[in-house]
């Protein structure tokens, strides 16, 4: 039976007066594509924002299997909880526009003091993203918004995630840039990276994950594989945009 790398049970997150997530509970195992799927305001990135120690729950419990056991991910510091191996692309990429893509590249490595190890990985995400080769000596800022993503994720790696987040792949790209960047997402899991993938691009999403979670209002109202849930009548009516 696959390792659970990552239990939420019961999480509740306030952001000021507003209840975000009203007591949200999701597992992801080891070596395995999740997805949670939901509308613009249902809380998927505030989930994640929580599990990377950005927001603090009033109540419930994360637990993730970090590289040195078990992290409370409720109480641990954002900089601990990369270092264990839980590691973010955000919402909107977020890249340093004004630094190259090389430099870029090497803040995802902050962390890290295996040079050697950092290099081969350099080499993996240059092959995954031969762009960023490329354009090394290019600054961020002037990258496309698809190049952009790339470097968002490729910076990821560079921290050597146990677990990758990603918040939003697809957000703001042309249809064309989605199919590469979700072949990439693919290629990752075949890799044998464990991913937690937010996305409102569902048939996507749906289309690639092993397990997902419908998130509305910030309830879990649903949860299968992802054939599952893509076949489910409610599922396609309100996010596949298909009639029954």
């Amino acid at each position: 039976m696959a390792v659970q790398m990552l239990e939420v049970h019961d999480l509740h997150v306030f952001r000021g007066a507003t209840h975000v997530l009203k007591g949200i509970s999701l597992d992801v195992r080891e070596g395995e594509m999740a997805a949670l799927i939901g509308a613009n305001g249902a809380g998927k990135s505030t989930t994640l924002q929580t599990l990377s120690g950005l927001l603090r729950p009033r109540s419930g419990t994360a637990v993730f299997r970090g590289t040195s056991g078990p992290v409370d991910l409720t109480r641990a510091a954002p900089e601990r909880i990369v270092g264990e191996g839980l590691v973010q692309s955000p919402e909107g990429r977020q890249i340093f526009q004004s630094l190259s893509v090389a430099e870029n590249l090497a803040m995802g490595a902050y962390l890290r003091t295996d040079r050697n190890e950092v290099r081969r990985t350099l080499e993996r995400v240059h092959d995954l993203f031969p762009i960023l080769k490329e354009r090394a000596s290019a600054a961020g800022g002037t990258l496309s918004g698809g190049e952009q993503m790339m470097l968002a994720i490729g910076r990821a790696l560079l921290a050597q995630p146990r677990l990758l987040l990603l918040d939003e792949p697809s957000l703001g790209l042309a249809p064309q840039m989605i199919e590469r960047i979700f072949d990439v997402i693919a290629t990752l899991k075949q890799q044998g990276t464990t991913i937690l993938l937010v996305e409102q691009n569902a048939a996507m999403a749906l289309d690639i994950a092993d397990r997902a979670y419908v998130l509305e209002n910030g309830v879990i109202t649903l949860s299968g594989t992802g054939p599952e849930l893509a076949g489910n009548d409610r599922v396609r009516r309100a996010y596949l945009g298909m009639a029954q």
